[in-house]
């Protein structure tokens, strides 16, 4: 256990001399004995060797699938492994967010690659160094659009469930309100956007592809916006990006999302990455870090961070944003993922997704299965049938294979990606058709 104690006793001892006392209790002896724990009931301390065994043993409880077919907001991709050993280096995992700039030029140079990246992918002109994940983007970018005649976001019931609870939580407490529309065959109505526009409304939500999987018509959802005088913010899959047109030439105004799918492994819920990008107009409103490229006093390539309107730099009450950190390690490994992959591969991917889904949704019809809405969809869709969702999920759990997400009795989301192959989907349906 070496490894992890930062002191021996006798540096122990020289730090307690160094500083006049004469045992490390009695730096805590203004706190009444009342407060002080007693004893404390710790087990004795384990070797390596010792700890490896018993989290083996742990991680033997979990239970391994050997197909997933649901997605939901969490997505398994495959992940190079060039980025999972990259990534694993000392100096990568080590470096935390850049406090003082001119000692964190590797860490800043990395962070502005990643939003150079994410520049690229949603055709905006500024990204920030990222915010928790996909939900919390959402709700920052939905305060980005708040003034003080305009604070309602209108979105529809199309978007994700946890997405939607976050907007509502950021609204309460800032005098925003969320008004939740119904969307029609899945995808979002135009007409009952048009009639719900007023001059209150700041600004219209969407997610592409929304939570059933179907893929939005973007372009006028963002023309109604823009009509009325709001914002347009779009919260997209970045996978899909590689192949739909960008929130950009659908023109948002500010483009949100979570980099999961961006070589981060779905890990129980997290950690994730929520990416921001938007127009420069919007800039100055964009929360967390930013990171620029200057030139030093000699004339060389430098980094800094710049634009910081959030509430450690300047006071509170000005502040944007009191969001306080960012998921610098996170992003990082996403703009790995994303270099490795490259335009063409990411591409790749996403075909990959929407072929092997279709192919599902296919087989799926062919033995009696309906898929619930008749748009076209990136790689999740909805089935419905007359077997009950839980005796078709629990018969694929007893196969090893983790089925899709059950949104009602008779109901279930699915999801497919490139780690699944046709004999994959073949074995699923082969299980479901013998379901009765």
């Amino acid at each position: 256990m070496s490894d992890y104690l930062s002191t021996t006793e006798r540096e122990t001892e020289e730090m307690l001399r160094k500083i006049g006392v004469k045992s490390i209790d009695e730096l805590f002896e203004d706190i009444p004995d009342d407060l002080k724990v007693k004893k404390l009931n710790l087990p004795k301390g384990k070797s390596q060797q010792e700890t490896m065994e018993i989290m083996t043993a742990l991680s033997k409880k979990n239970k391994v699938y050997d197909v997933i077919l649901r997605g939901a907001g969490s997505y398994d991709h495959y992940i190079p492994s060039m980025v999972k050993n990259l990534s694993s280096r000392s100096e990568f995992i080590t470096a935390y967010t850049p406090y003082q700039a001119e000692m964190s030029q590797g860490i800043l140079q990395a962070i502005f690659e990643y939003q150079s990246m994410i520049c690229n992918l949603t055709g905006l002109e500024v990204s920030n160094a990222s915010v928790y994940n996909g939900a919390n983007a959402a709700a920052e970018a939905m305060l980005m659009c708040a003034e003080r005649n305009r604070k309602t976001l209108v979105t529809f019931d199309n978007i994700r469930p946890d997405t939607l609870k976050v907007l509502k939580t950021y609204a309460k407490r800032r005098g925003v309100t969320v008004q939740v529309l119904p969307a029609k065959d899945g995808v979002c109505d135009l007409s009952a956007l048009k009639a719900k526009m007023n001059d209150t409304t700041a600004c219209v939500y969407i997610e592409q592809p929304n939570y059933f999987g179907l893929i939005e018509d973007a372009e006028k959802i963002g023309a109604v916006a823009h009509e009325n005088n709001a914002k347009f913010i779009m919260g997209c899959n970045p996978i899909a990006l590689a192949v739909l047109k960008s929130p950009a030439e659908c023109g948002a105004d500010i483009a949100v999302g979570d980099a999961q799918p961006l070589g981060l492994p779905m890990s129980f819920g997290g950690p994730y990455v929520g990416y921001m990008a938007c127009t420069t107009k919007e800039m100055r409103k964009l929360p967390g870090r930013i990171v620029g490229e200057t030139c030093d006093h000699d004339g060389n390539r430098a980094y800094v961070l710049t634009l910081q309107a959030r509430e450690q730099h300047i006071r509170r009450e000005k502040a944007y944003s009191n969001i306080c950190s960012n998921q610098a390690y996170c992003a990082l490994i996403a703009s790995m993922y994303m270099s490795s992959m490259g335009a063409d591969g990411m591409a790749e991917v996403a075909e990959a997704c929407v072929s092997y889904a279709h192919y599902l949704a296919e087989s799926l019809k062919g033995i009696g299965f309906e898929i619930k809405h008749k748009g076209e969809f990136f790689h999740e869709f909805v089935t419905v049938s007359e077997v009950p969702a839980d005796k078709i999920l629990k018969a694929l759990d007893k196969a090893g294979i983790l089925g899709g997400l059950k949104l009602s009795k008779n109901e279930i989301l699915w999801c497919v990606t490139e780690t699944l192959s046709k004999a994959d989907i073949d074995k699923a349906v082969e299980v479901i058709r013998r379901v009765k």
